[in-house]
């Protein structure tokens, strides 16, 4: 986890300790635990440091902390959830600075990602996260439970953003929520995600419109849902061996539902569908599915977040103490990538 003093000082030059602690009511009178910076490191050895409520206590007792049981550890850090996330946010807006030059648009990608508690069938806690590649960092990091739909307006948008997102993200509230803030977006989609009109108001099927032969990609101007959303289609065709991965994919898929695979879903999966609101003068046609791919890098450091980190082996089920781990997770991995930079030439 790193040195505390150090730990300490980045926290400390970002957000008041003492006093957000008390507005958060996760820190009102010192009973064992002397001071807000004391119970930041607790919630650190449980969230980041992957000790059990037992082994904090002894850890605690050992360094001279805190003299507490596990209980009394339990207690204290189930308060502990509204003041991490506070931390977390302020953490975060200190990189304000360091997102571009002036000038320069500010390209964000989004996307979510979801965790389970022990014993759990399903998901039960969904981490809202925004990177730019520019920067290498995540730049927002909401955590909500799993009831909380993914939507773009879950992160930080600004003015003159482009934010680019996956099929989950098809949604034409999310556009419509981004055109109303003056931002821009990039949204891969199915055959049949969204309803797509053309200038005429007649509905428009994008498997009617795929490249002829030989083309590689053609571009469409369409009208997003009963909104009338003004946005650019771009169909560009898939390398083979990624459509024979796909269709595999598909078929596998099918055969464990007991299924069979429409024929309308197979001809799709040999394109990648993307709208865009971005101007042709500003992002050419061709240049949209790079912008698009480069997702790879939020994929990579969500990774990053559950191999390296161990974000997705959550180790509480009351759900205030499964919150106050997340959120201790997700702060150190903040800090983590602040060290990285710190000490590389390129992220990493």
């Amino acid at each position: 986890m790193g040195s505390w003093p150090a730990i300490l000082k980045v926290v400390s030059g970002v957000v008041d300790l003492a006093a957000t602690a008390r507005e958060t009511k996760a820190f009102l009178r010192p009973r064992r635990v002397r001071s807000a910076e004391d119970l930041l490191r607790l919630a650190l050895m449980y969230g980041a440091g992957k000790l059990s409520l037992r082994g904090v206590a002894a850890e605690a007792t050992a360094l001279e902390v805190a003299a507490l049981s596990d209980v009394a550890v339990l207690h204290r850090l189930r308060h502990c959830g509204d003041w991490l996330a506070l931390i977390l946010d302020r953490l975060l807006a200190a990189r304000a600075g360091v997102r571009r030059g002036r000038g320069v648009a500010r390209l964000a990608l989004v996307d979510g990602s979801t965790v389970s508690v022990p014993g759990s069938v399903g998901s039960d806690w969904r981490v809202h996260a925004r990177y730019e590649p520019a920067v290498g960092r995540f730049t927002d990091l909401v955590l909500t439970d799993a009831h909380t739909a993914e939507r773009l307006s879950c992160v930080a948008i600004s003015p003159g953003d482009v934010m680019v997102s996956d099929r989950g993200y098809a949604r034409v509230r999310n556009f419509a929520d981004l055109r109303a803030l003056g931002s821009d977006f990039i949204t891969r989609i199915g055959w049949r995600s969204v309803r797509l009109f053309d200038a005429r108001g007649q509905p428009f099927e994008p498997l009617a419109k795929l490249p002829a032969p030989g083309v590689e990609v053609v571009e469409h101007a369409v009208w997003i849902g009963s909104a009338a959303i003004p946005a650019r289609l771009v169909i560009q065709r898939i390398p083979p061996e990624q459509v024979q991965r796909q269709h595999a994919r598909l078929h596998r898929k099918a055969s464990k539902k007991g299924q069979q695979t429409d024929p309308r879903t197979t001809l799709a999966a040999g394109y990648l569908m993307l709208l865009t609101s971005l101007p042709a003068d500003l992002c050419p046609t061709h240049r949209i599915a790079g912008l698009y791919r480069l997702r790879w890098q939020i994929e990579l450091a969500f990774k990053r977040l559950k191999s390296l980190g161990g974000f997705a082996a959550l180790p509480a089920s009351d759900p205030a103490l499964a919150r106050t781990w997340l959120l201790a997770q997700l702060i150190v991995a903040v800090l983590s990538e602040d060290l990285a930079h710190q000490v590389l030439d390129s992220p990493p």
